[in-house]
Protein backbone atom coordinates (compact mmCIF):
# COMPACT_ATOMS: atom_id res chain seq x y z
CA UNK A 1 0.00 0.00 0.00
CA UNK A 2 1.40 3.35 -0.53
CA UNK A 3 0.64 5.23 2.41
CA UNK A 4 2.56 2.05 4.07
CA UNK A 5 5.53 2.83 1.80
CA UNK A 6 5.29 6.63 2.96
CA UNK A 7 5.44 5.92 6.49
CA UNK A 8 8.18 3.54 5.63
CA UNK A 9 10.22 5.78 4.15
CA UNK A 10 9.57 8.36 6.12
CA UNK A 11 10.63 6.52 9.42
CA UNK A 12 13.46 5.17 7.57
CA UNK A 13 14.90 8.77 6.81
CA UNK A 14 13.97 9.90 10.56
CA UNK A 15 16.07 6.91 12.07
CA UNK A 16 18.91 7.39 9.63
CA UNK A 17 19.14 11.08 10.69
CA UNK A 18 18.44 10.01 14.52
CA UNK A 19 21.17 7.86 14.57
CA UNK A 20 23.44 10.41 12.75
CA UNK A 21 22.73 12.92 15.44
CA UNK A 22 21.68 14.95 13.21
CA UNK A 23 19.42 18.03 14.67
CA UNK A 24 16.03 17.74 14.33
CA UNK A 25 16.23 14.36 13.02
CA UNK A 26 12.99 13.25 12.64
CA UNK A 27 11.13 16.34 10.53
CA UNK A 28 14.66 16.70 8.55
CA UNK A 29 15.44 12.82 7.86
CA UNK A 30 11.32 11.83 7.17
CA UNK A 31 11.18 15.48 5.20
CA UNK A 32 14.27 14.92 2.92
CA UNK A 33 14.12 10.99 1.94
CA UNK A 34 10.42 11.19 1.41
CA UNK A 35 11.21 14.51 -1.00
CA UNK A 36 14.06 12.53 -2.82
CA UNK A 37 11.62 9.30 -3.41
CA UNK A 38 8.75 11.38 -4.73
CA UNK A 39 10.55 13.48 -6.78
CA UNK A 40 12.51 10.40 -8.49
CA UNK A 41 9.01 9.28 -9.50
CA UNK A 42 8.42 6.55 -6.80
CA UNK A 43 4.59 6.57 -6.15
CA UNK A 44 4.64 8.21 -2.28
CA UNK A 45 0.56 8.62 -0.93
CA UNK A 46 0.14 11.52 0.79
CA UNK A 47 -1.55 11.51 4.48
CA UNK A 48 -4.52 12.69 4.80
CA UNK A 49 -5.95 16.41 6.17
CA UNK A 50 -7.34 14.58 8.80
CA UNK A 51 -4.63 13.39 9.83
CA UNK A 52 -2.06 16.38 9.33
CA UNK A 53 -5.32 18.23 11.48
CA UNK A 54 -4.64 16.11 14.68
CA UNK A 55 -0.60 15.91 14.78
CA UNK A 56 -1.03 19.73 15.00
CA UNK A 57 -3.39 19.31 17.92
CA UNK A 58 -1.33 17.19 19.53
CA UNK A 59 1.69 20.00 18.57
CA UNK A 60 -0.40 22.80 19.75
CA UNK A 61 -1.46 20.63 23.13
CA UNK A 62 1.85 19.67 23.67
CA UNK A 63 3.10 23.30 23.67
CA UNK A 64 0.74 24.27 26.30
CA UNK A 65 2.74 23.41 29.32
CA UNK A 66 5.70 26.28 27.80
CA UNK A 67 3.14 28.80 27.08
CA UNK A 68 1.65 28.63 30.44
CA UNK A 69 4.97 28.98 32.20
CA UNK A 70 5.78 31.90 29.71
CA UNK A 71 2.75 33.61 30.66
CA UNK A 72 3.22 33.32 34.15
CA UNK A 73 6.84 34.84 33.71
CA UNK A 74 5.38 37.51 30.97
CA UNK A 75 7.71 40.22 31.27
CA UNK A 76 9.41 43.43 29.45
CA UNK A 77 11.56 40.95 27.31
CA UNK A 78 8.52 38.95 26.19
CA UNK A 79 6.81 42.26 25.19
CA UNK A 80 9.81 43.27 22.91
CA UNK A 81 10.11 40.16 21.13
CA UNK A 82 6.31 40.26 20.46
CA UNK A 83 7.06 43.98 19.45
CA UNK A 84 9.68 43.11 17.08
CA UNK A 85 7.40 39.94 15.62
CA UNK A 86 4.76 42.46 14.72
CA UNK A 87 7.31 44.92 12.78
CA UNK A 88 9.09 41.87 10.74
CA UNK A 89 5.43 41.11 9.32
CA UNK A 90 5.35 43.94 8.33
CA UNK A 91 8.27 44.82 6.78
CA UNK A 92 7.70 40.86 5.08
CA UNK A 93 4.45 42.13 3.89
CA UNK A 94 5.68 44.80 2.08
CA UNK A 95 8.96 43.85 0.78
CA UNK A 96 7.53 40.79 -0.47
CA UNK A 97 4.50 41.41 -2.31
CA UNK A 98 6.66 43.77 -4.33
CA UNK A 99 9.38 41.10 -4.83
CA UNK A 100 6.81 38.07 -5.67
CA UNK A 101 4.43 40.40 -8.28
CA UNK A 102 7.28 41.98 -9.97
CA UNK A 103 10.16 39.37 -10.45
CA UNK A 104 7.40 36.28 -10.32
CA UNK A 105 4.86 38.09 -12.32
CA UNK A 106 2.39 36.88 -9.42
CA UNK A 107 -1.18 37.87 -9.24
CA UNK A 108 -1.36 41.13 -6.12
CA UNK A 109 -3.67 38.18 -4.29
CA UNK A 110 -0.90 35.37 -4.72
CA UNK A 111 2.24 37.99 -3.89
CA UNK A 112 0.30 38.63 -0.52
CA UNK A 113 -0.02 35.40 0.30
CA UNK A 114 3.44 34.22 -0.47
CA UNK A 115 4.91 37.17 1.65
CA UNK A 116 3.04 36.59 4.64
CA UNK A 117 5.33 34.40 7.29
CA UNK A 118 2.48 32.26 8.08
CA UNK A 119 1.58 28.43 8.50
CA UNK A 120 1.54 26.73 5.54
CA UNK A 121 -2.52 25.44 6.47
CA UNK A 122 -3.39 28.87 7.16
CA UNK A 123 -1.93 30.15 4.19
CA UNK A 124 -3.98 27.48 1.92
CA UNK A 125 -7.04 28.36 4.04
CA UNK A 126 -6.49 32.01 2.35
CA UNK A 127 -5.99 31.09 -0.91
CA UNK A 128 -9.20 29.38 -0.87
CA UNK A 129 -10.75 33.11 -1.17
CA UNK A 130 -11.13 32.79 -5.33
CA UNK A 131 -11.28 36.37 -5.47
CA UNK A 132 -7.55 36.79 -5.15
CA UNK A 133 -6.61 33.53 -5.97
CA UNK A 134 -7.28 30.87 -8.84
CA UNK A 135 -6.90 27.00 -7.94
CA UNK A 136 -4.57 27.10 -10.04
CA UNK A 137 -2.74 29.48 -7.34
CA UNK A 138 -3.09 26.84 -4.54
CA UNK A 139 0.42 24.51 -6.06
CA UNK A 140 2.97 27.58 -6.40
CA UNK A 141 1.65 29.15 -2.93
CA UNK A 142 2.45 25.63 -1.53
CA UNK A 143 5.53 25.16 -3.07
CA UNK A 144 6.89 28.48 -1.63
CA UNK A 145 5.50 27.96 1.75
CA UNK A 146 6.94 24.37 1.36
CA UNK A 147 10.21 25.90 0.29
CA UNK A 148 10.08 28.13 3.08
CA UNK A 149 9.95 25.96 5.75
CA UNK A 150 12.38 23.50 4.62
CA UNK A 151 15.39 26.18 4.24
CA UNK A 152 14.11 27.19 8.09
CA UNK A 153 14.77 23.56 9.23
CA UNK A 154 17.96 23.30 7.02
CA UNK A 155 19.38 26.48 7.89
CA UNK A 156 18.67 26.77 11.58
CA UNK A 157 20.21 22.92 12.04
CA UNK A 158 23.31 24.55 10.44
CA UNK A 159 23.37 27.77 13.25
CA UNK A 160 22.65 24.71 16.09
CA UNK A 161 25.25 22.81 14.52
CA UNK A 162 27.95 25.70 14.44
CA UNK A 163 27.19 26.94 17.77
CA UNK A 164 26.78 23.74 19.40
CA UNK A 165 23.53 23.84 20.88
CA UNK A 166 22.69 21.30 23.06
CA UNK A 167 19.78 19.80 21.96
CA UNK A 168 17.22 16.34 23.37
CA UNK A 169 18.23 14.31 20.89
CA UNK A 170 19.20 11.58 24.35
CA UNK A 171 19.28 7.97 23.31
CA UNK A 172 17.36 6.76 20.11
CA UNK A 173 15.00 4.48 22.69
CA UNK A 174 13.84 7.44 24.27
CA UNK A 175 12.31 9.62 21.10
CA UNK A 176 9.52 6.67 21.69
CA UNK A 177 9.64 4.99 25.14
CA UNK A 178 10.09 8.47 26.80
CA UNK A 179 6.89 9.53 29.07
CA UNK A 180 5.23 6.25 28.68
CA UNK A 181 5.36 5.31 32.20
CA UNK A 182 1.89 4.70 33.12
CA UNK A 183 -0.04 8.06 35.04
CA UNK A 184 -3.34 8.98 36.54
CA UNK A 185 -3.45 12.26 34.32
CA UNK A 186 -2.87 10.10 30.74
CA UNK A 187 -6.85 9.82 30.35
CA UNK A 188 -7.18 13.81 31.44
CA UNK A 189 -4.45 14.23 28.89
CA UNK A 190 -6.56 12.17 25.91
CA UNK A 191 -9.37 14.32 27.17
CA UNK A 192 -7.73 18.03 26.40
CA UNK A 193 -6.55 16.57 23.07
CA UNK A 194 -10.21 15.12 21.69
CA UNK A 195 -11.91 18.34 23.15
CA UNK A 196 -8.88 21.08 21.46
CA UNK A 197 -9.71 18.74 18.40
CA UNK A 198 -13.23 19.02 18.54
CA UNK A 199 -13.33 22.36 19.44
CA UNK A 200 -11.34 22.98 16.29
CA UNK A 201 -13.56 21.18 13.92
CA UNK A 202 -16.71 22.65 15.09
CA UNK A 203 -14.58 26.69 14.99
CA UNK A 204 -13.06 26.08 11.75
CA UNK A 205 -10.80 28.71 12.51
CA UNK A 206 -7.72 28.84 9.72
CA UNK A 207 -5.22 27.23 11.95
CA UNK A 208 -7.12 26.62 14.48
CA UNK A 209 -5.94 22.77 14.91
CA UNK A 210 -2.74 24.61 16.62
CA UNK A 211 -3.94 27.32 18.48
CA UNK A 212 -7.29 26.87 19.81
CA UNK A 213 -5.62 23.34 21.54
CA UNK A 214 -2.78 25.48 22.58
CA UNK A 215 -5.26 28.41 24.09
CA UNK A 216 -7.08 25.34 25.85
CA UNK A 217 -3.86 23.21 27.14
CA UNK A 218 -2.47 26.59 28.19
CA UNK A 219 -5.74 27.23 30.72
CA UNK A 220 -5.65 23.71 31.79
CA UNK A 221 -1.80 23.78 32.39
CA UNK A 222 -1.61 27.49 34.01
CA UNK A 223 -5.13 26.41 36.66
CA UNK A 224 -2.89 22.79 37.64
CA UNK A 225 -6.23 20.85 35.64
CA UNK A 226 -3.43 19.37 34.10
CA UNK A 227 0.10 18.85 34.91
CA UNK A 228 1.50 15.99 32.81
CA UNK A 229 3.53 16.56 29.99
CA UNK A 230 3.16 15.41 26.38
CA UNK A 231 4.88 11.95 25.85
CA UNK A 232 7.94 11.80 23.53
CA UNK A 233 6.65 9.57 21.07
CA UNK A 234 3.73 12.23 20.50
CA UNK A 235 6.30 14.33 19.40
CA UNK A 236 7.98 11.78 17.45
CA UNK A 237 5.20 10.65 15.25
CA UNK A 238 3.81 14.89 15.05
CA UNK A 239 7.62 15.18 13.53
CA UNK A 240 7.80 12.03 10.85
CA UNK A 241 3.98 13.22 10.19
CA UNK A 242 4.65 16.72 8.91
CA UNK A 243 8.30 15.60 7.73
CA UNK A 244 6.44 12.93 5.23
CA UNK A 245 3.84 15.66 4.18
CA UNK A 246 6.45 18.37 3.56
CA UNK A 247 8.63 16.01 1.57
CA UNK A 248 5.31 15.01 -0.76
CA UNK A 249 4.33 18.08 -1.53
CA UNK A 250 8.03 19.01 -2.18
CA UNK A 251 8.87 15.63 -4.63
CA UNK A 252 5.31 16.24 -6.64
CA UNK A 253 4.70 19.87 -6.82
CA UNK A 254 4.71 21.65 -10.16
CA UNK A 255 8.08 20.48 -11.81
CA UNK A 256 7.66 23.28 -14.86
CA UNK A 257 7.54 26.21 -12.77
CA UNK A 258 10.20 24.86 -9.98
CA UNK A 259 13.23 26.49 -10.78
CA UNK A 260 11.78 30.32 -10.84
CA UNK A 261 9.60 29.49 -7.66
CA UNK A 262 11.90 27.55 -5.89
CA UNK A 263 14.31 30.31 -6.64
CA UNK A 264 12.18 33.16 -5.64
CA UNK A 265 11.27 31.14 -2.34
CA UNK A 266 14.70 30.69 -1.30
CA UNK A 267 15.61 34.72 -1.97
CA UNK A 268 12.75 35.72 -0.38
CA UNK A 269 13.64 33.35 2.63
CA UNK A 270 17.21 35.09 2.81
CA UNK A 271 15.70 38.09 2.98
CA UNK A 272 13.41 36.89 5.48
CA UNK A 273 16.35 35.21 7.45
CA UNK A 274 18.88 38.24 7.41
CA UNK A 275 16.12 40.92 8.60
CA UNK A 276 14.95 38.03 10.99
CA UNK A 277 18.69 37.73 11.98
CA UNK A 278 19.01 41.43 12.54
CA UNK A 279 15.97 41.68 14.59
CA UNK A 280 17.05 38.94 16.91
CA UNK A 281 20.57 40.74 17.19
CA UNK A 282 19.08 44.03 18.35
CA UNK A 283 16.32 42.48 20.57
CA UNK A 284 18.47 39.83 22.02
CA UNK A 285 21.04 42.33 24.14
CA UNK A 286 18.00 44.74 24.87
CA UNK A 287 16.10 41.53 25.79
CA UNK A 288 18.91 39.68 27.21
CA UNK A 289 17.24 36.50 24.79
CA UNK A 290 19.58 34.00 23.48
CA UNK A 291 20.19 34.60 19.78
CA UNK A 292 18.53 31.30 18.52
CA UNK A 293 15.55 31.10 20.54
CA UNK A 294 14.50 34.93 19.66
CA UNK A 295 15.73 34.12 16.00
CA UNK A 296 13.05 30.87 15.52
CA UNK A 297 10.08 33.45 17.74
CA UNK A 298 10.75 35.67 14.55
CA UNK A 299 11.35 33.15 12.07
CA UNK A 300 8.76 32.47 8.54
CA UNK A 301 6.96 30.02 9.70
CA UNK A 302 3.91 28.65 11.55
CA UNK A 303 3.55 27.47 15.24
CA UNK A 304 4.02 23.79 14.68
CA UNK A 305 7.07 23.66 12.27
CA UNK A 306 9.24 25.67 14.77
CA UNK A 307 7.64 24.81 17.97
CA UNK A 308 9.29 21.38 16.51
CA UNK A 309 12.48 22.83 15.73
CA UNK A 310 12.53 24.15 19.26
CA UNK A 311 11.73 21.51 21.08
CA UNK A 312 14.00 19.16 19.50
CA UNK A 313 17.09 21.81 20.19
CA UNK A 314 16.17 22.45 23.95
CA UNK A 315 14.97 26.37 23.66
CA UNK A 316 12.82 28.23 24.94
CA UNK A 317 9.41 26.72 23.64
CA UNK A 318 7.19 28.83 25.74
CA UNK A 319 8.38 32.14 24.74
CA UNK A 320 8.46 31.20 21.07
CA UNK A 321 5.21 29.77 21.20
CA UNK A 322 3.85 32.79 22.88
CA UNK A 323 5.97 35.08 20.21
CA UNK A 324 4.39 32.92 17.13
CA UNK A 325 0.48 33.14 18.37
CA UNK A 326 0.54 36.24 19.34
CA UNK A 327 1.82 36.80 15.45
CA UNK A 328 -0.42 34.33 14.25
CA UNK A 329 -3.19 36.69 15.87
CA UNK A 330 -2.13 40.01 14.38
CA UNK A 331 -1.67 37.91 10.75
CA UNK A 332 -5.28 36.45 11.21
CA UNK A 333 -6.54 40.12 11.61
CA UNK A 334 -3.98 41.64 8.63
CA UNK A 335 -4.57 38.72 5.95
CA UNK A 336 -8.34 38.97 5.58
CA UNK A 337 -8.44 42.79 6.05
CA UNK A 338 -5.55 42.74 3.21
CA UNK A 339 -7.65 39.90 0.78
CA UNK A 340 -10.57 42.39 1.51
CA UNK A 341 -8.72 45.10 -0.12
CA UNK A 342 -6.85 43.65 -3.21
CA UNK A 343 -9.95 41.80 -3.56
CA UNK A 344 -12.24 44.98 -3.81
CA UNK A 345 -8.92 46.20 -6.07
CA UNK A 346 -9.69 43.50 -8.46
CA UNK A 347 -12.83 43.78 -9.41
CA UNK A 348 -12.16 47.97 -10.33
Amino acid sequence: MPIILTLTFAFTGGAIAALLNAPIPWLLGSLLLTAVVAGAGIKLHQLSSNIEKWMRVLIGTTLGVSVADSIGSFNVQSLLAITASVASVVLLVLTGSRFFKRFLTMSRGEAFLCSLPGGLSFMMALASDKRVASEGSRPRIALVHTVRVVSLVLFVSLIAFFIRTESSRGAFADWFLQGLTPHPQMLLLVVLVLSGGLLANTLSIPGGHVTLPLVLSSVAYATGIVELPMPQIVITVAMLTFGSILGCELGTGPRHEYPRLVIGSVVYTAAAFVIGGLFALLFSRTANLGFLTLFLALAPGGIAEVALIALSLGLDVGLIALVHLCRFLFIMLVGPLGLRVIGGASKD
